[in-house]
């Protein structure tokens, strides 16, 4: 039996790739995070199934709740892996991961703090000296492009770092020969599935949640080899590597864990869920 969880607090009544992994798979069911609690029993914390599901072999895990991904991977092989998941989570987790790894877009962590807070002059100063105006402020954790804002000047850089509140945050050269315009890499076991171009003509973000098209494309093999890299070193099952191009050769900016891949599968005919189904069975083999 293969459980694949999603987040049961979307305003849709099922995400879409889960929809889309359900309608090829023989023997799953998909559930939302919300039919566990967590308790701790037995000497350790267990995840209790409140409608009295079968337990699973397996999960696919399409959810950020890492208490209960790593629940569930005490008796069951969950993919990803709950640390995989925790890193690409965090930007600045994912950022400490790779740094020395592979290329990046040049990353500064906002400073430590309990609640919102006023960037002091000293701190201002050095990303101005470092970056430049206009720079890229992101929220640690964050999706579809939320959270993601472009400072034009002093003014706009302090508030949006006072809006993030007691959010950890970073802050990021802009690239402006890549505005609105990255490449999606998909990878499913260890193999470079295909990649697409994400082109936004209003907007600095290249999500589609933000209105980008998309469209296939070669990646070179230094491209690829960056891409593969980043996904072995965060420990991934099945990812999207955000790249982009810069005067300085291709950058990672993002890894995601939990992407959503139905824009991928339309824009190059690649079946995407069959790939991740394949892959989760031939690691259930190995694993049972």
């Amino acid at each position: 039996m293969l459980h694949i969880i999603y987040h049961g607090y979307f305003s849709f009544n099922i995400h879409h790739v889960v929809r889309d992994l359900l309608e090829k798979s023989d023997d799953a069911l998909a559930k939302p995070h919300t039919d566990y609690a967590l308790e701790y029993r037995e000497g350790h914390i267990v995840a209790t199934d409140l409608k009295g599901d079968a337990a699973p072999d397996a999960v696919l895990f399409f959810d950020k709740d890492i208490l209960l991904a790593k629940a569930m991977a005490k008796d069951a092989l969950v993919l990803n892996n709950p640390r995989a998941i925790a890193l690409a989570d965090d930007k600045i987790a994912t950022w400490e991961m790779l740094a020395s790894e592979v290329p990046m877009i040049d990353t500064i962590p906002g400073p430590f703090h309990y609640r919102a807070s006023t960037p002091t002059d000293t701190y201002l100063d050095y990303l101005e000296a470092r970056f430049g105006y206009p720079m890229v402020v992101k929220a640690a954790k964050g999706s579809f492009g939320e959270q993601v804002f472009l400072a034009k000047d002093r003014d706009e850089l302090v508030e949006q770092i006072e809006a993030m509140g007691n959010v950890d945050y970073l802050v990021q050269r802009f690239i402006s020969e890549s505005a609105g315009v990255d490449k999606r890499v998909l990878i499913v076991g260890d193999a470079v599935v295909g990649a697409i171009e994400r082109r936004n003509d209003r907007d600095f973000r290249a999500n589609l949640a933000a209105g980008s098209t998309a469209k296939p494309i070669s990646l070179t093999r230094e491209e690829a080899r960056i891409a593969l890299k980043a996904h072995r070193a965060m420990g991934l099952d099945f990812s999207g590597i955000d790249l982009i191009d810069s005067k300085a050769g291709p950058l990672v900016i993002e890894v995601n864990s939990n992407m959503g891949y139905l824009g991928f599968q339309e824009a190059t005919g690649i079946d995407v869920s069959r790939l991740i189904l394949d892959h989760l069975s031939r690691r259930l083999k190995a694993h049972m």
